[in-house]
């Protein structure tokens, strides 16, 4: 995990490092928010106990990266090998499933423009 400078994280965020979490300068994470760069294959065609070997779950891992001055409103959550572009703005309890373009506001499940 590598967290730039003034960065704010709120109280009962989780940031699930196993893939990589990048936090660029001036971003802000609210209360709540969870970015996961790891996450078990949940379409029923692969098993997603930890305790199984690994060739039989698929699981999904990347870094998940988020440039300067993306801010994350409560609750939201982001899914592993995303992007989210300098001036993101996603907001509360949204699903954020895919990379964002720069400074533009983002909202829903799955968080749309």
């Amino acid at each position: 995990m590598n967290i730039g400078s003034y960065a704010q994280i709120g109280g009962y965020t989780f940031l699930s490092a196993g893939a990589g979490i990048i936090i660029k300068d001036f971003c802000g994470l609210s209360q709540g928010v969870k970015i996961h760069s790891k996450s078990d294959d949940y379409s029923g065609k692969k098993l997603t106990t930890p305790t199984i070997s690994e060739e039989y779950t698929g699981v999904i891992k990347g870094t998940v990266a988020l440039a300067k001055h993306v801010i994350i409103g409560s609750g939201a959550v982001v899914l592993p090998n995303i992007t989210l572009e300098e001036g993101v703005s996603v907001g509360t309890q949204s699903l954020v499933t895919k990379d964002l373009n720069e400074w533009a506001m983002y909202f829903g499940c799955s968080a749309k423009k």
